[in-house]
């Protein structure tokens, strides 16, 4: 594989005028920066992206912690990201943290030491002494003091939810969900709205006798054994609102396992919009959050980082995306 000495050398020219061609920084002739693009083009030379980052400043990776990319609505949001910011000329790179504070800590250091040049942010963990705001950070579901983010718009999909499960005749009604962390802890997340939504509709057309599941906090794939220790109580339920696709898809099952009808008997809505990998025989009915709106949402809060009067605030509209649970 070609360096840069063997450009230099194939276009007769010092290393420092080839490095100044790559970066288009200071003056070089014009005959030499053609032999430059030349000797480049016929040893199919790839400059090295961080070498160019200490010349430039900018090495046009942008870093994106998530807690798992192995979330269904995650691994969609991961895929409209790396497409968006790959049109503006940047790369991406995946930090995968697994919730481990550690790991989140480590990868924001990567942005203060100059080694990426934002960072998109998507934790449950409380980091916010962690972050140096005057650098480019953009949230997602998560609030930080002067700090630009992006949610969908989670209170309005939890009012839809139960709209679409009081529609339906549903009068023992079901939340499942693990977003009470802003309730306990210091985190505050956007996601809370999804819960605070349902209820309040609910209570609007006085249904007060409620059920709340949390599961434990930081645990994305519930089994079906746990879940099914978590509803064995609630036998006379007939309206369930999840607050993701994958929760509501184990419900489902532990609905079924133990004889019951989904939608016959049970009415089951999720969140994320029904666009899972899983195959059981129906389409989740799904509060729509569209990750290719928020991945752009998430873009263009990066590029008017600097800029002051732009809006550091954008909520993502959602609907219902109709199935066949609800």
């Amino acid at each position: 594989m070609a360096n840069i000495k063997d450009v230099a050398k194939q276009a007769e020219c010092g290393i420092a005028t080839v490095s100044r061609v790559i970066n288009k920084s200071g003056y070089v002739k014009k005959e030499t920066r053609e032999k430059v693009e030349k000797a480049i083009k016929e040893l199919g030379y790839k400059p090295n992206e961080i070498a160019r980052s200490m010349t430039t400043q900018k090495n046009k990776i942008v870093a994106f912690i998530l807690p798992n990319s192995k979330h269904i609505f995650f691994g969609e949001l991961l895929y409209h990201v790396e497409e968006r910011l790959f049109d503006v000329g940047n790369k991406l790179m995946l930090c995968n943290s697994s919730e481990r504070l550690e790991k989140e800590i480590a990868y924001l250091d990567m942005l203060k030491n100059n080694r990426v040049d934002a960072v998109i942010l998507l934790t449950n963990n409380d980091v916010e002494s962690y972050l140096n705001k005057r650098l480019p950070i953009v949230s997602f579901d998560r609030y930080f003091d002067d700090v630009p983010y992006v949610a969908s718009d989670n209170y309005h999909g939890g009012v839809l939810a139960a709209e679409r499960l009081i529609s339906h005749g549903c009068k023992k009604i079901m939340f499942v969900g693990d977003d009470a962390q802003g309730e306990h802890t210091e985190v505050k997340t956007d996601v809370s709205n999804r819960r605070i939504g349902f209820f309040d509709t609910l209570k609007k057309h006085n249904i007060n006798n409620i059920i709340n599941i949390e599961y434990p906090l930081k645990n994305y794939f519930v089994t079906v054994e746990q879940f099914s220790e978590l509803l064995k109580p609630y036998q006379d339920v007939d309206g369930i609102f999840c607050i993701s696709d994958a929760v509501a898809y184990t419900v489902i099952r532990v609905l079924e396992s133990r004889g019951k009808r989904v939608p016959d008997d049970v009415k089951v809505v999720g969140y994320d919009g029904g666009r899972t990998f899983y195959n059981f025989g129906k389409k989740i009915t799904s509060i729509n959050q569209d990750p290719d709106e928020i991945a752009k949402a998430i873009i263009r809060l990066l590029q008017n980082f600097n800029a002051k009067d732009s809006n550091k605030k954008i909520i993502i509209p959602v609907k219902i995306s109709e199935g066949d649970t609800a």
